[in-house]
């Protein structure tokens, strides 16, 4: 017996490493031990394991259901077994790492005693099991929440007790499934309970351990004791969540020892309104919950399910989550360090989270104490999927409380516009439903809401300043995100309208330019920033509405994506300063006055863009213009409400003017204003220039050749309204054309 009980003791101790060999040798010994043993051999070792468990020391029992347990487990059947004498160091290394039995050696002694629950109701256990939780894979993250808490009691124990055997013992969780027969067991070397703990914390609903432990750490606290880490590491309060197991097991056994005692206990039940209270051997030093699944939970006997299940909710807890020899829970929660986080660290927790093989182009650590102790990090994917037709990127900012995930893919942390932004927002004080799934407080989130906003919109202000050119790359994937936020978000489209970038005609090669830069080249006699919608570049410089600012040297941007008139239409300012679209408002007058002066100023050089081949140096005097005018008027019936001169035009007959912009004219199709009994704008202000070629012989053929001319001056409110991007149907023009070729070749 002294023999088998210094074997199992031998067994027991914390580092296989250094006893490997040593182990080996003990499986050899025993072999002749048994020989001189009956047929009752198992038995006994299974005795001695059991009395070694009670004398061993604190600091050689390594966490229930962990390798050693396993050893043990193994040394058993080698004893009990005709293994051959010739096995090899190899096939025992292979041995070592078998993985234990879901039910280990904890076993019941006696009978054990019911109790009803003593919380109110059999309807409160029935409102947790059915109602509380919105989805029942949320119960291992209960379980692991309440094992770290466990855990952090007993690092707590330790610490305050100066235990120096007890400090060496490493702390962790481990989880064990058999798909067969349908069991889980997650164990924990934490610091346990005693049977009368047992009934207090699992026989009473709502009834918090966690939170006990942490109202006698403010006591402590406030007679003079130094803050604990566990303060701040302990997750439960409301004493619910272990409950949550009952969602998917139809029984529930939980073994556990109070660390320092010499007895266990097990509470079993089956969530029936009852549990029963019984003495248990084989129960090392912490708490192992086993669940007996349903039949529709099976597949949370999986070890992939469990490990997606530990990487969605409980990546970034504190202490180790090992599950069949691998360890769950690799990815530090580095938004929690004050220092030593390298670009590494970075990029291993933004794979993590998204699930991405990419480095984030952009990265930001954000702490703040209002309005809630925040501790945060965010990341910006290089690639848009938008763009390549994947559909609206998913907003992936995660909600932690504790380093336990509460709202995974969280709605409420950014405005959707910020859809782009990745990371973790983690808070030790958010005021959480009972659930643990949202926030109670609505207006709090708001706060927070708003807070992170601002600090999202400032980090993108920063990063601009900071490389103009990584800036450009990131606008170019996500600029549309942020026109998003210019037009939804009025409280912050001031903010988000300096992160806009477009082209500009004072800027060659396509460089965007901001609105800030705009604004500092501008004149003081100037309080508008101009901008003109365009397929592209070409196009916009040759608009016959360009034409007059392009003389006066004044910048207009460059807007070449339809919805970016919805966008600055909606901005209306940008400090103080008016934004129009230069199709709809008259150039400046000062400077089109004196179009020499200004030629000086034109950027691209162009000293001879008044004297196109175009325009004749003869213009139409004032009665001629008139008479012109008059005769078009009547040419055109209801087409125009106003035919005039204008001197804005340098290289093109006529534009129109007070008209809807080609794509609010779109926007009224589409809405099918029309059928609503709204009638859109038939009735045109066409303006013409009495100094252009055209203009002038048709003045000259409206009596010589009234019914050329009249095809002409169709087509010349045609092209007007083509040039402002809003003529319904080009087909309406293709037998005018066609008459006008036929007069031509038959001069």
């Amino acid at each position: 017996a002294d023999s088998a009980v210094g074997l199992c003791v031998m067994m027991r101790v914390r580092s296989l490493d250094a006893t490997a060999r040593a182990s080996l040798r003990a499986v050899q010994a025993g072999r002749k031990l048994r020989a001189a043993c009956d047929g009752s051999f198992s038995r006994n070792v299974a005795a001695a394991l059991q009395r070694a468990d009670r004398s061993t020391p604190a600091s050689f029992v390594h966490p229930p259901s962990g390798p050693a347990r396993a050893l043990a487990a193994m040394h058993i059947r080698a004893f009990s077994s005709a293994a051959p004498e010739g096995s090899s160091e190899d096939q025992f290394a292979a041995a070592e790492k078998e993985v234990p039995g879901v039910k280990g050696l904890e076993s019941v002694v006696g009978e054990g005693k019911s109790y009803g629950f003593q919380a109110e109701t059999r309807q409160l256990l029935d409102i947790v099991q059915h109602s509380l939780y919105s989805d029942r894979e949320v119960f291992l993250r209960e379980l692991i929440s309440n094992s770290c808490d466990a855990l952090e009691k007993a690092r707590h124990a330790m610490l305050t007790s100066q235990s120096a055997s007890d400090g060496e013992a490493e702390l962790g969780i481990t989880i064990t499934v058999d798909e067969k027969e349908r069991l889980l067991a997650l164990t924990d070397n934490g610091i346990g309970m005693t049977s009368d703990e047992l009934q207090e914390f699992l026989g009473t609903i709502a009834r918090s351990g966690s939170k006990a432990f942490m109202q006698q750490l403010a006591t402590e606290a406030e007679g003079g004791a130094a803050t604990s880490q566990a303060a701040t590491s302990i997750i439960g309060k409301f004493g619910v969540g272990f409950y949550s197991v009952f969602m998917v097991a139809d029984k529930v056994e939980v073994y556990t020892c109070k660390r320092g005692a010499t007895t266990g206990s097990c509470w079993t039940s089956t969530g029936d309104g009852s549990y029963t209270l019984s003495e248990a051997t084989g129960v090392s030093a912490g708490t192992k919950i086993i669940l007996h699944l349903k039949a529709d939970a099976e597949n949370f006997a999986s070890e992939s399910t469990i490990k997606t299940l530990v990487s969605k909710y409980s990546s970034f807890v504190s202490f180790p989550i090992m599950c069949h020899g691998n360890k769950l829970n690799e990815i530090d929660a580095i938004w929690l360090k004050s220092s030593g986080v390298t670009e590494e660290d970075h990029t291993a927790l933004y794979r993590h989270l998204n699930n991405a093989y990419d480095e984030p182009a952009y990265t930001l650590t954000f702490k703040t104490d209002a309005p809630l102790d925040i501790k945060s990090v965010f990341y910006i994917p290089q690639v848009n999927m938008e763009k390549f037709g994947m559909g609206k990127t998913e907003q992936q900012l995660h909600l932690y409380s504790r380093r336990v995930m509460i709202q995974r893919n969280s709605k409420d942390l950014l405005p959707e516009y910020l859809r782009f932004v990745t990371g973790v927002v983690d808070s030790e004080d958010l005021p959480l439903s009972v659930s643990r799934e949202n926030m109670k407080d609505q207006r709090l989130l708001r706060n927070l809401n708003a807070v992170l906003t601002k600090r999202v919109i400032r980090w993108l202000s920063d990063e601009a300043k900071k490389d103009a050119k990584s800036y450009n790359d990131f606008y170019s994937n996500w600029g549309l995100c942020l026109k998003e936020g210019v037009a939804m978000d009025r409280f912050n489209a001031p903010a988000i309208a300096a992160l806009l970038r477009y082209p500009s005609s004072s800027a060659a090669d396509e460089e965007p330019i901001s609105l800030d830069s705009y604004v500092e080249r501008m004149s003081d006699t100037h309080d508008t920033i101009y901008y003109l919608i365009a397929q592209n570049r070409k196009v916009a410089e040759s608009s016959p509405y360009y034409e007059a600012f392009k003389r006066a040297g004044v910048e207009v941007i460059f807007c070449y994506q339809e919805h970016d008139e919805i966008v600055l239409g909606n901005l209306g300012k940008y400090k103080d300063k008016n934004l129009k679209s230069i199709e709809v408002v008259e150039p400046p007058k000062m400077q089109a006055a004196e179009p020499d002066a200004a030629k000086d100023t034109d950027k691209e050089g162009d000293k001879d863009a008044a004297k196109s081949s175009d325009t004749s140096p003869n213009a139409l005097s004032e009665t001629e213009m008139t008479e012109l005018s008059a005769w078009m008027k009547d040419a055109l019936k209801d087409r125009v409400s106003e035919v005039s001169s204008t001197d804005r035009l340098v290289d093109s007959p006529a534009i129109i003017s007070d008209h809807d912009n080609a794509v609010t004219r779109r926007m009224m199709q589409m809405a099918e204003i029309k059928n609503m009994g709204v009638t859109r704008q038939s009735h045109y202000k066409l303006l013409i220039n009495p100094s252009h070629a055209l203009v002038i012989s048709l003045s000259k053929a409206r009596t010589q050749a009234p019914d050329v001319a009249q095809l002409v001056a169709e087509q010349i409110l045609d092209n007007a309204v083509i040039s402002a991007g809003i003529l319904d149907d080009v087909r309406e023009m293709l037998p005018r054309l066609s008459q006008l070729m036929k007069a031509a070749l038959e001069k």
